[in-house]
């Protein structure tokens, strides 16, 4: 794993070793192995990089150069295939100096061109500079795993693998973008190409960029499409099987120990079970726990590690540990407000597993790629009772306001479904991922901020909301495009990243991606399971009690772990007309939402628990963003 940044064509030749040596240092938590810094002879071009040393530790050290100097490259990642590639390289005629597979990515491309992505397997973020052409070429991994940001303007061309190495550069904008806020409130992320700066833009997964003279060239390699196949129960099971184990037994490429999360979930611990039942290998594993029990996953974890026979390291979130000062934080570490409070747990166990190892094996991508979350199967459902007339909802949405005291989070629930199934057409995805509803921004917005944003409103669906009464599949297919690089993806990069850990996805990796693509959304989920083949693979590793477990999210119980210190030391911050969200957020918004979440009694009919607490962390997540960018309104 790397840190890598950049420009090209930049106007201000003068200070270019300055501001290169300033966005270098801005990430030195990615590589604290060393760093790496190469100027063109006009200085109008700059790569640089910071290295976790993984793979030929004395040999990789970057940027690396072509052996006739016309081309260099940063990197950040693995390529996991990168000793077959190698072969293929050396009888084409390359000379290859390194074992590192970052002069392998350098010695494809000279030989293919951009059509060496294709042949890539592993996680990526990548820049190349062409002397000869004068161009600069980008290029990102197929789901996200890598972040790689950009910024194009009268000043010049900017990159890096997070936004800060950006804004190190006076000439690069920081205006505020409207359209993220929606997004945000919306969702708890922006929805790329977007970020929270108006100029700067995320390259979208799967995805190339190519900078020269002519201006910005963007094409696509690779984009996820499922294709279902005839397979039945047996077949999905055996191909499930193959596809994991192949893709797990690349993913251990390394010349450094390895370790694995283990929260207790299936994803996690069948990953743990493979790597030591079948793939023959001893590793350290890590836990999280807490002490509240309706969030706590580590007695499933203690029982995986014991019929493993392998260590685990456990850390407790205690409440008597918590500590506003560590959330704000966590939340810098992302330079955009970001709303996905487990974060937190994620922070604190990567910083736990980077006392022993290097590298991580993690369970991310499993609930995409096999059917894990329940809203599949809602918007499933939704899509089967769409032919109803739409006063046929109407009625079945006033029947149950019968329930707002009596069952107040059957009642909110059942609202949300019925929402899914009157909205015909892409909306339906957003209506069952929303923290606020688009029609709802209006109580949370203050009036100039609307104003602001405009006709806009976020569309979860790829191809819009054009697409025709969505479904599970659809649902899927949103869920890998968006919340996955968006939310799951930048929330492990990170956190992994603020302590120099590489963090390894396994369930993403091309093996699986392509079987996914082929298995029948039954063979996913259904009415009463998920991940219906998963677990019956982990049913020959694992014991009964993990396979049956029902889903639990990697959450960490904001308002009791917090405490009432906590609670009222956010309250206060934010419910005050000196908060810089005070701008942005409706007060009444604020002030009652904060009264939920301090006295711990929020009304279940409109909100649960998590989201009382997930959107007061969004606030706390924007004001702290507000207070240190500033970003020009």
């Amino acid at each position: 794993m790397c840190g890598i940044c950049g420009f090209h064509n930049i106007r201000d030749h003068r200070q270019a070793s300055s501001v290169l040596s300033q966005m270098v240092g801005s990430l030195a938590h990615r590589g604290p192995d060393g760093k790496g810094v190469w100027l063109s002879e006009d200085h109008a071009t700059g790569l640089a990089n910071t290295r976790l040393a993984i793979i030929d530790i004395e040999g990789g050290k970057q940027p690396i150069r072509s052996a006739d100097g016309r081309l260099v490259i940063v990197f950040n990642g693995e390529l996991y295939n990168f000793m077959a590639l190698r072969l293929q390289l050396e009888t084409l005629g390359h000379q290859l100096l390194t074992r590192s597979d970052t002069e392998i990515v350098l010695a494809a491309y000279r030989e293919w061109g951009h059509r060496c992505l294709e042949r890539f397997r592993g996680m990526f973020a990548f820049a190349i500079c062409d002397s000869a052409k004068q161009e600069l070429f980008l290029a990102r991994d197929r789901t996200g795993i890598k972040p790689l940001y950009y910024y194009s303007g009268p000043s010049g061309f900017y990159f890096g693998s997070e936004l800060k190495a950006l804004l190190c550069a006076r000439d690069v904008p920081r205006r505020f973008n409207y359209q993220a806020l929606s997004d945000f409130f919306v969702l708890g992320y922006p929805l790329l190409p977007k970020t929270f700066f108006a100029e700067i833009y995320e390259l979208e997964p799967g995805a190339w960029l190519k900078v020269s003279s002519h201006g910005l060239t963007k094409g696509r390699y690779w984009k996820w499409s499922r294709q279902p196949s005839q397979w039945n129960e047996s077949q999905a099971l055996e191909e499930s099987e193959i596809a994991i184990i192949d893709s797990l037994r690349e993913h251990l490429v390394s010349d450094v120990p390895i370790g694995a999360f283990l929260s207790g979930g299936i994803d996690s611990s069948l990953l743990a079970a493979l790597l030591v039942k079948v793939l023959g290998k001893s590793l350290e594993v890590f836990t999280v726990a807490f002490t509240d029990s309706d969030y706590d996953e580590s007695p499933y974890a203690k029982a995986v590690s014991m019929h493993l026979g392998i260590p685990q390291n456990q850390i407790v979130l205690d409440p008597r540990n918590a500590d506003l000062s560590l959330v704000d934080n966590i939340l810098t570490q992302f330079d955009q407000p970001f709303g996905d409070s487990s974060a937190i747990p994620t922070y604190l166990i990567c910083r736990e597993i980077r006392k022993s190892v290097k590298v991580a094996i993690s369970g991310d991508g499993g609930d995409e790629m096999f059917g894990g979350y329940r809203r599949f199967w809602y918007a499933h459902m939704a899509r089967r009772l769409s032919h109803l007339p739409n006063f046929c909802v109407k009625v079945s949405s006033d029947i149950l306001k019968q329930f707002t005291d009596v069952a107040p989070e059957t009642y909110r629930k059942s609202q949300k479904f019925l929402r899914a199934v009157a909205a015909r057409d892409g909306r339906r995805l957003l209506e069952l991922s929303s923290y606020v509803f688009t029609d709802k921004l209006a109580e949370v917005l203050e009036p100039a901020v609307l104003r602001e944003i405009g006709p806009y409103s976020p569309s979860f669906a790829p191809n819009g909301d054009m697409v025709a009464n969505a479904g599970g599949g659809e649902f899927t297919d949103s869920t890998i495009w968006f919340a996955l690089p968006g939310d799951y993806l930048r929330k492990i990069d990170v956190m992994s990243s603020a302590h120099g850990l590489e963090v390894r996805v396994p369930f993403l990796g091309e093996h699986v991606l392509t079987c996914s693509a082929h298995i029948p959304e039954y063979l996913k989920y259904s009415q009463r399971h998920n991940k219906i083949i998963l677990r019956k693979l982990a049913a020959k590793y694992l014991p009964k009690v993990i396979v049956e477990k029902p889903k639990w999210g990697f959450g960490v119980p904001l308002d009791s772990w917090l405490g009432k210190k906590g609670r009222d030391e956010i309250r206060a911050s934010l419910d005050s007309t000196k908060a810089r969200i005070a701008q942005f957020v409706r007060r009444d918004y604020t002030a009652n939402l904060l009264s939920s979440f301090g006295e711990q009694k929020a009304d279940l009919s409109t909100r649960s628990r998590i989201s009382t607490y997930q959107q007061v962390y969004f606030l706390r997540a924007l004001e702290v963003w507000l207070t240190r960018w500033n970003p020009a309104l």
